[in-house]
């Protein structure tokens, strides 16, 4: 006998049998929905078979009769009816019985204006709270189904099929069937398409890829890669969605046995690839077009309009991802402002010399002057200028201004006087300091050949100041003595030479490698002083009360941006260390926060808790990993932390090493990240052989990144890569897929 009768004699018998009969129905069915691999709905009788007797007439039987049945059974059978109903499209009828079946359920388990299951003792078994959410999902699917029949409430109809599609969702991840999210989850999709609900869109799309990359086919893959560039293009990112496209449209060729199928006019990716080819020709147009009017728009005389372009260059390149050009876009109006008194305050960037329209050399940075530092300019010059100071060791905690001081206030002097008085010194300045590891390079450093151009500018009675920056470089570049050595020579030998000098500017608790320097080369005997004497060392100190006060009145006077006296002493007071002095950084830094975020007044600032200057300090280093992109902002931070170390060193890296510091499966995104940081001067791009080096722009950067982000953040960060990474390797996905995901975390987010 064949099952079909079995089934008809069983049905046909009494009730145990009957209910008997149902209940293996209602299972057979659950276990066809909850299938992963079966289609998102089948019709009963497609799951049971033609041959299967009617089901209707058997429940609608028994519920007459009034039998006594189980919860589950009464549930399942009102589910069965009202996929009965769906599969004829009467929808009305069908939710009728799908809400009847969704009340069998506890109440905790179907009220989702609270927080879910939050007791836990009314969470049924996973198979019941499986076939919660497949019940769950049957709503949905009929709100949707009902959009597609009533246009006039589409809208409606569409945000109740995403509220039951979103809880259907939520089930399957609470019973850990993240399969079964992956089924179902490309139906919300489908729905936020239709709510042009974008943003979500983008989020649930880059959800189901990460399921399918897991659990999914090529056909699901490619899908989710057309809602993300379908999401891109709406939000105006043409060159975004253009690449998502190409890569939907790859996918489903590969899926295909004859690719040529996927090449219809009719495709939607290849439609989505056409539109954003369009769009993104159309952007490339209107940036030319903007480029084209900066250069012919003089930023002294049309300053409304140069900024404007300029603001609508960077919203365009942000909004393409194209984040390096956006920050140069973004540091370049900057500038524009700050030179032209527009913004009062330069953040981390060191000063530079001031250079008017139509001059070739350039004055002292008015800041200088401002805040008190014309007495040090004037002091260090008068030693330069003396043969009694053959070596002068310029000094300073970091963040003090010593670079600053030198490039806005010392070389300028030296040059506008160099132009009157041929005898003055000429300043070169040097802040590489890898090339003393090597041995002599035609292309790198070649001591001999320095040192006899010197010669030959002292026997011409030309006077030269070799100036070194941030000194300290050399000895953590150079960590052993004897890298050292070569150096120390070099310097003994240029100031035994009469029309030479040299500056060694450095933070101060480096100043005792100095003793070192003497102790071998002997420079006592050349400079005629010890090399820590009072005749040699300069230290410059932080801003007193007073001079911060001076340098925020000149920063903002007849500026737009004016502070209220009370803001400034609180201000100057949060800021003092314990000796009272301000730390020109730090002066900086808050000064430009205060400035991009409006606060003017005493009462805006105290807004910001209980540490105003920290909190400032944590928002100015916030913007500038926002300029990588939010979605590259946790990379941007892991590259931050990797060029730190403790007790204030900044390491130099190249990119080689920083991609193996963070162990990244996707490079591009640490090349987009330093292109950002170099344009918006957070790192220093230092030229180098066989590979340049990274590293912090300034010491101070290096407690700012510890401190205010932390390293517990950076630790859990790398612990959810490494898990992610782990999982990956355990599901060995083949070639395609590998390729899959590279492009996933190449174009949409961090690992």
């Amino acid at each position: 006998m064949s099952d079909s009768h079995l089934s008809e004699g069983r049905a046909e018998s009494g009730g145990a049998d009957v209910i008997g009969f149902l209940n293996d129905c209602t299972d057979q069915i659950f276990a066809n929905v909850l299938d992963p691999h079966s289609d998102l709905f089948e019709s009963n009788a497609t799951i049971l078979g033609e041959s299967h007797p009617p089901l209707r007439a058997i429940i609608e039987q028994v519920q007459i009769q009034q039998q006594e049945l189980t919860s589950s059974l009464a549930a399942g059978l009102d589910f069965i009816l009202g996929r009965e109903d769906y599969a004829n499209d009467q929808i009305e009828s069908a939710l009728a019985h799908y809400q009847r079946s969704l009340s069998f359920w506890p109440h905790a388990l179907t009220s989702f204006e609270q927080n879910l299951f939050a007791d836990p003792s009314v969470i049924p078994p996973a198979n019941s709270l499986e076939r919660l959410g497949a019940i769950l999902f049957h709503v949905g699917l009929s709100y949707y189904r009902r959009s597609q029949l009533d246009s006039s409430n589409q809208q409606r109809h569409n945000q109740d099929a995403k509220t039951y599609l979103k809880q259907c969702l939520d089930i399957f991840e609470l019973a850990q069937r993240r399969d079964l999210v992956a089924k179902f989850i490309p139906k919300l999709c489908i729905v936020l398409q239709q709510l042009k609900a974008w943003e979500e869109l983008q989020t649930q799309a880059q959800k189901a890829l990460d399921l399918h990359i897991s659990y999914g086919s090529h056909h699901d893959i490619a899908q989710d890669y057309g809602f993300l560039a379908e999401a891109a293009m709406h939000q105006s990112q043409w060159s975004h969605a253009n690449q998502l496209a190409e890569l939907a449209l790859e996918i489903q060729n590969q899926s295909l046995r004859d690719p040529l199928q996927s090449l219809s006019d009719e495709n939607p990716y290849l439609l989505l690839l056409a539109e954003s080819k369009h769009e993104l020709k159309v952007w490339q147009a209107t940036v030319n077009r903007l480029e084209d009017a900066l250069n012919q728009t003089n930023p002294y005389e049309e300053t409304k309009t140069y900024l404007q372009i300029l603001k609508a260059l960077h919203q365009l390149y942000f909004e393409q991802d194209y984040y390096g050009s956006a920050t140069h876009i973004k540091e370049k109006r900057f500038q524009t402002e700050y030179q032209l008194g527009l913004r009062s305050f330069v953040g981390f960037r060191p000063l530079k010399q001031q250079f008017k329209p139509q001059e070739s050399s350039g004055q002292v940075a008015p800041e200088m002057i401002a805040s008190g530092r014309l007495n040090e300019i004037n002091e260090l010059v008068e030693r330069i200028e003396s043969p009694d100071h053959k070596l002068i060791v310029l000094h300073g905690e970091s963040g003090v201004g010593k670079s600053s001081l030198i490039n806005a206030g010392i070389i300028p002097t030296l040059l506008q006087k160099q132009a009157t008085y041929p005898e003055v010194s000429v300043p070169i300045t040097l802040r590489i300091y890898t090339d003393w590891l090597r041995e002599p390079n035609p292309e790198t450093w070649n001591l001999g050949t320095v040192l006899n151009r010197l010669r030959k500018n002292s026997e011409n009675h030309l006077s030269t100041v070799l100036i070194f920056d941030q000194f300290e470089e050399f000895f953590l570049i150079c960590t052993e003595p004897n890298q050292r050595l070569p150096f120390y020579q070099f310097l003994h030998d240029c100031l035994s030479l009469k029309w030479i000098s040299v500056i060694l500017s450095m933070r101060t608790d480096f100043l005792h490698y100095l003793l070192e320097c003497d102790r071998t080369s002997r420079l006592e005997a050349v400079i005629g002083y010890e090399v820590l004497s009072k005749q040699v060392l300069y230290e410059l100190r932080n801003f007193s009360a007073d001079q911060a006060k001076a340098f925020i009145k000149h920063q903002t006077q007849h500026k737009p941006t004016q502070f209220d006296e009370e803001l400034i002493n609180h201000w100057i007071e949060d800021l003092g260390t314990r000796l009272g002095e301000i730390r020109p950084i730090e002066l900086q830094i808050t000064g430009s926060q205060l400035q991009t975020d409006g606060i003017t007044t005493l009462e805006q600032y105290q807004q910001f808790c209980d540490h105003p200057q920290l909190n400032l300090i944590a928002r100015f280093l916030d913007e500038a990993l926002a300029d990588c992109g939010f979605k590259n902002e946790r990379v941007a931070l892991l590259v931050l932390y990797s060029l730190t170390q403790e007790n204030g060193i900044r390491p130099l890296k190249t990119r080689a090493e920083l991609i193996a510091d963070l162990d990244m499966t996707s490079p591009e995104k640490i090349d987009m990240v330093l292109e950002v940081f170099v344009e918006n001067g957070l790192v220093l791009l230092l030229p180098d052989i066989p590979e340049d080096r990274y590293q912090l722009a300034h010491d101070y950067l290096v407690s700012l990144i510890r401190q205010q982000k932390g390293e517990r953040l950076i630790a859990e960060l790398e612990l959810e890569r490494n898990k992610a990474q782990r999982k990956l390797m355990q599901e060995k996905p083949d070639s395609f897929v590998e390729r899959a995901i590279g492009s996933m975390l190449r174009w949409m987010r961090v690992e």
